[in-house]
């Protein structure tokens, strides 16, 4: 599907953030370095030890929950559904379907490389596949649905 407005090829933190509505704590991507519309996106979320989720997962040794990995995928799905159309202001993303397996575990120093493609996007939802690797290791992987709705619809 052939983009509605002009993309960037990447996005800094703060371009992001206008691409999303999720803020701190559940921000869970620091920029986006590939934007193809309507092919794929590349993501990077850097993980250290002061994250708040490691506080209690686990306290004698921090791993990454599969919880904030899926909310990675999700996010990036969000910038990629941007590139390929473009959404009201203020809508509300809903996630379903998540079939995701998580391959390894991931501590505290990893980056996370976030690559998202489309299996089906339709101008309100799709369906898009999500893979998340660590110095090129695939560490998840899996299938979501995500849809927009604009607030005054609920």
């Amino acid at each position: 599907m052939p983009p509605k407005q002009s993309i960037p090829k990447s996005l800094d933190f703060e371009a992001l953030k206008a691409l999303i509505p999720q803020r701190f704590p559940f921000l869970m991507l620091d920029r986006v370095t590939s934007i193809v519309p309507g092919e794929r996106i590349v993501a990077i979320k850097n993980l250290t030890g002061n994250e708040w989720f490691y506080q209690g997962h686990f306290p004698t040794k921090a791993v990454t929950p599969g919880a904030m990995m899926l909310e990675a995928i999700a996010q990036a799905g969000i910038i990629f559904f941007q590139s390929c159309a473009p959404q009201k202001e203020n809508s509300t993303y809903l996630l379903g379907g998540a079939k995701v397996r998580f391959l390894e575990p991931v501590f505290p120093g990893s980056q996370l490389t976030i690559t998202i493609t489309p299996v089906k996007v339709i101008s309100n939802a799709g369906i898009l596949n999500g893979e998340i690797s660590v110095d090129g290791r695939i560490v998840a992987k899996g299938e979501f649905a995500l849809a927009a709705k604009p607030h005054n619809t609920w």
